[in-house]
């Protein structure tokens, strides 16, 4: 898929990275409907393996699992698969220690501000204004709409905290790669695939033992939402972005998850939102539309 220079096509990626958010929004809303109890851990590491697989086949389908082959060969792939593993762990770990609430707002607020960063320090062309004053506001909003479900029961230790922050580390980190290995002549998708599985094979240890967690109706159904949907047809989306935008562009425009899983809660699960919840959403909304509008990218 090539995007042209024009202003409707340049469009696309950003409504991909949109769309993805919009599919990784739905994790934690299908968990809830499917009244699974496994582990994060365990549900992490299948979603994983499945989404990375499906990626693989999609891949495969087209007659580029050579291309696969070739990227397995790269140093930079395995970095990127690390990535993955690490922050899957990370997130996991920081939200169990501190809470969702501040796990969440460690690992996905630092996130683009790192990834832009990161992508600056590698050789990309410094972030421009925009990108700045979008990602303040942002972030901005996240903190505003965490503070609003904060519980302020939830002891907030160092080493969570830390882990978090190593986990919005890790996702800059695949963010940066992944984008800097998609190109127009190089598929984000194998990109993805190749260092998906490659994740996936560091963490599904962990859930061996716990594999009977899923063996229902229920567990097999919501495994193969979080990864064929929520994993596999997300990073597709996810790719398109990586591949045409810049990653901390990227990474700023997925910071619309918590605000699309909010309103998932209150339509699907009849959850109420709060006042600081309402401020937060419409902060990222609004960061949201100003980084669409102004830094809309035809190619890297």
């Amino acid at each position: 898929m090539t995007i042209s220079r024009s202003t409707s096509a340049r469009w696309i990626p950003v409504v991909a990275t949109l769309g993805a958010s919009a599919l990784f929004a739905t994790s934690g809303t299908a968990r809830v409907v499917s009244d699974v109890s496994a582990d994060s851990v365990t549900i992490a590491a299948v979603r994983l393996t499945i989404g990375a697989l499906g990626l693989i086949a999609i891949s495969s389908f087209v007659g580029r699992f050579k291309e696969l082959i070739r990227l397995w060969r790269m140093p930079l792939v395995w970095v990127m698969g690390a990535g993955v593993a690490a922050y899957q762990a990370l997130f996991f770990i920081g939200t169990g220690r501190v809470g969702v609430a501040v796990g969440t707002l460690a690992s996905l607020a630092l996130g683009p501000l790192m990834a832009g960063l990161l992508a600056w320090a590698l050789g990309a062309k410094r972030p421009e204004a925009i990108w700045w004053v979008s990602t303040v506001v942002a972030i901005a909003g996240l903190t505003v709409l965490t503070l609003g479900g904060l519980d302020s029961s939830v002891s907030i230790d160092v080493i969570g905290v830390l882990a978090a922050v190593g986990a919005g580390s890790a996702y800059s980190v695949y963010t940066v790669l992944g984008s800097r290995l998609s190109t127009p002549t190089t598929n984000a998708t194998d990109v993805l695939a190749a260092s998906f599985i490659i994740g996936s094979l560091v963490l599904i240890p962990l859930a061996i033992p716990h594999l009977n967690e899923l063996n229902s109706a229920a567990g097999v159904g919501l495994s193969l939402w979080l990864g064929l949907a929520a994993t596999t047809a997300a990073y597709v989306c996810f790719g398109i972005g990586i591949t045409y935008l810049a990653p901390g562009t990227v990474a700023t425009l997925n910071l619309a998850e918590p605000v699309i899983a909010t309103v998932f809660g209150v339509v699907l699960l009849g959850e109420v939102i709060q006042g600081l919840t309402a401020v937060g959403c419409a902060l990222i909304a609004l960061a949201l539309v100003i980084l669409s509008v102004s830094t809309i990218k035809g190619e890297k």
